[in-house]
């Protein structure tokens, strides 16, 4: 589209394009603020011409169903409809009721109908509309048109490019051509409206100077016919008469003047302001700051034309009006002035000419006042003719007006989509597809700080590492005889601590770990249960003093004499020797929970009754408190022949363990093996019978 005449300021025209005026006639044109959709099973499409309905509302309702979702669901035979608003606070106004199209109807102050077009029903799935405000409407308008210059800006023939967006091409051209010709019409009314206040003061005129012609008329007729012979003479006379009666005219044209401007002054309107050269009024600060007041109502006028309510010049157009206010002020006491003076040259004028020809009236004849009228009205008539001539340019103007803004082509959609890029999408797609499951493995192994496998144990100490015990029940103990996986891998657990312990026929085995929850209670009773069907005398002792659980293990044992009682004053170890179901096993429960543990646990009795059950027993296990947490098991570790420490999978941390090992440990030469509790069969690192096969794990499976 060329802009002509003028340099561009792509703001200003922005501005311009996008003014109040423009768009809310843009609006109602278009219907824009009326949306309509088709409800699809995956996604909801925007119709606008090829749709089987339109509603038609009065703008002048009291009330509107505004920037609500309303859908039209049309009755069998499709002549009827209902209405089902989306908003609670709306929807009991159209609740229950049923329309027919092509019917007004009013609802809470809402005037419309629904009409049919020439599209069935039958191809939409579902139907719904949505009445947005003009506001609304006109920001969306806003955000959606963009310009652009296209070449050099600062030519005399720019050009702009205008650019919408949105999902139904027809509907962008069309909103882009009704722009075009919106902002042509209102170029043109506005060049109109200087045009028509000219032409206006200039038929005024017109119809005072007619006035004046007939007048004068009517006198030389009354001397013609009254007088048939005219006298001669006076010429000399009659030339300074003359001269007075132009000069009166003048002052007589420039008082017309004078209340011309100001009347304008004082209604402030905008039509064109004619000079005083032409009246006669010249080297005057009234020229100069009428010029002034033009150039200032010119711009004020270009302002408010092209940029009506725009928030963005109120503050300039509020100055520019305090100073048009001012400036006319000081026309006006100009003007006032300017007529005052002018009337006293033109009372002055008139003594003169009255004893001018008043000391004539002997000298003038009939004849040379014919001649005066005749002169006069010569003077009117071409007076006359000069207004006809610029009526006819302003005329020809207003007819031959055309807009400065030129469409130079048509609105064309582009080739390709600009919305959605599915080539970029799916590049995107790829690259995250692949990069975010590394990236979060990547942060998961960064951040993982719990022991997962065998080689995270083994790079953190050197100690022996024994086995892995399989995810189990733990509400109760496992049957030894069993071919579950839990039971194969206690088999391989206490196969891998033979090795460890070599040929001893009695030995003491403690079990402790890092932190609590880690299975070493678990793991204690079930070892200590499968030890049995070696037939092995087997004791278990829960020295755990602090957080006993062997009684979940055993529930019909008592839970309220155990070891605590006897180290604190108990005489005969065997008073708290407890049987259990399983012959082979005896059971030492952990008592009541003491205050002093530590001192329990590390004092002379319990050295004493280590030695005891060394004895009588084949096989000792004592379930201890965990050594990152309490030093409760520190001195009976040195009375066992082999230390279990149990790590949990994915539960103990890799610093704990470090740290009890290092630092927890009361000796070096203390026996110490490490086993992983809970392991998980499918996890990489979880417990594998690889080396018996997949026809082997199925079979202890089942």
């Amino acid at each position: 589209m060329g802009a002509e005449f003028s340099k561009i300021n792509l703001e200003y025209e922005k501005r311009y394009f996008t003014s109040n005026e423009v768009l809310y006639n843009l609006i109602d044109k278009l219907n824009l603020n009326i949306h309509y959709y088709d409800i699809k099973v995956i996604k909801v499409t925007e119709l606008y011409k090829n749709r089987p309905f339109s509603i038609i509302y009065d703008k002048e309702s009291t009330w509107t169903p505004f920037n609500e979702n309303i859908n039209l669901i049309p009755l069998e035979g499709f002549k009827e409809f209902q209405l089902i608003v989306d908003s609670d606070t709306s929807a009991i106004f159209f609740e229950g009721k049923t329309f027919k199209f092509s019917k007004k109807y009013n609802i809470n102050g809402f005037i419309f109908k629904v009409v049919k077009e020439d599209i069935s029903f039958e191809n939409f799935n579902g139907l719904s509309f949505i009445i947005n405000t003009n506001i609304l409407e006109l920001r969306n308008l806003r955000k959606k048109i963009s310009f652009n210059v296209l070449g050099e800006k600062n030519t005399d023939l720019p050009l702009i490019q205008l650019k919408t967006e949105g999902s139904i091409p027809i509907k962008e051209k069309d909103l882009l051509n009704e722009l075009v010709t919106t902002v042509q019409q209102k170029d043109i009314q506005d060049k109109n409206f200087a045009t028509k206040q000219s032409a206006k003061f200039i038929q005024d005129q017109l119809q005072i100077i007619s006035d004046s012609m007939q007048l004068i008329a009517n006198q030389v007729y009354k001397l013609k016919t009254e007088n048939t012979e005219l006298a001669g003479g006076a010429e000399l006379v009659f030339e300074k008469i003359y001269k007075l009666d132009d000069k009166r005219n003048e002052l007589q044209l420039s008082i017309r003047y004078c209340d011309y401007l100001l009347n304008n002054m004082s209604s402030g309107d905008q039509e064109e302001i004619l000079m005083p050269e032409s009246y006669g009024i010249k080297g005057s600060q009234l020229t100069e700051m009428l010029s002034i007041y033009s150039e200032m109502k010119l711009k004020d006028a270009l302002s408010n034309q092209r940029l009506k309510k725009s928030i963005l010049y109120q503050e300039d157009a509020i100055e520019r009006e305090k100073a048009l206010k001012e400036l006319r002020l000081k026309i006006s006491d100009a003007i006032r002035s300017t007529k005052k003076a002018l009337n006293i040259q033109l009372e002055e004028l008139n003594l003169e000419l009255k004893k001018s020809i008043q000391s004539t009236n002997t000298l003038l004849s009939e004849e040379k006042t014919l001649q005066d009228y005749q002169r006069l009205f010569e003077t009117h008539e071409q007076l006359y003719k000069l207004l006809l001539e610029k009526q006819a340019e302003y005329s020809i103007r207003a007819a031959s007006t055309i807009s400065d803004y030129t469409m130079l082509s048509v609105p064309e959609s582009s080739e390709f989509p600009v919305f959605p890029k599915r080539k970029l999408n799916v590049l995107i797609g790829f690259i995250l597809g692949f990069s975010l499951p590394v990236g979060i493995l990547y942060i998961i192994v960064l951040f993982d700080t719990k022991v997962r496998d065998e080689v995270d144990v083994k790079d953190i100490c050197d100690k022996p590492y024994i086995g892995n015990i399989i995810s189990q029940d733990t509400s109760a103990l496992l049957d030894p005889l069993t071919r579950s996986l839990a039971a194969e891998s206690y088999r391989n657990f206490r196969t891998n601590l033979q090795f460890m312990l070599g040929d001893k026929d009695k030995f003491t085995i403690l079990i402790t770990s890092s932190i609590s929850g880690e299975g070493k209670s678990v793991t204690s009773a079930n070892l200590a249960n499968f030890y049995t069907i070696l037939n092995k005398r087997v004791i278990l002792i829960g020295a755990d003093l602090r957080k006993p659980v062997f009684k979940k293990l055993f529930p019909k044992n008592n839970e309220n004499i155990g070891l605590s009682n006897y180290l604190s004053s108990g005489k005969n170890i065997d008073d708290y020797i407890q049987k259990t179901d399983n012959e082979n096993l005896d059971l030492i429960l952990s008592g009541t929970i003491p205050p002093n543990p530590t001192e329990l646990l590390q004092g002379k009795k319990m050295k004493e009754l280590m030695d005891d059950l060394n004895d009588k027993y084949d096989i000792v296990i004592y379930d201890t408190a965990p050594i990152g947490i309490v030093s409760d098991a520190r001195k009976m570790m040195e009375k066992a022949d082999l230390v279990c420490y149990a790590i949990r999978q994915g539960r103990t941390p890799k610093s704990q363990l470090e740290r009890a090992l290092q630092n927890f440990l009361p000796s070096k030469e203390i026996k110490v093996a490490l086993f992983m509790t809970d392991v998980n069969m499918s996890r990489k690192g979880g417990y594998q019978y690889s080396y018996y096969g997949k026809d082997y794990i199925s079979y202890l499976e089942k």
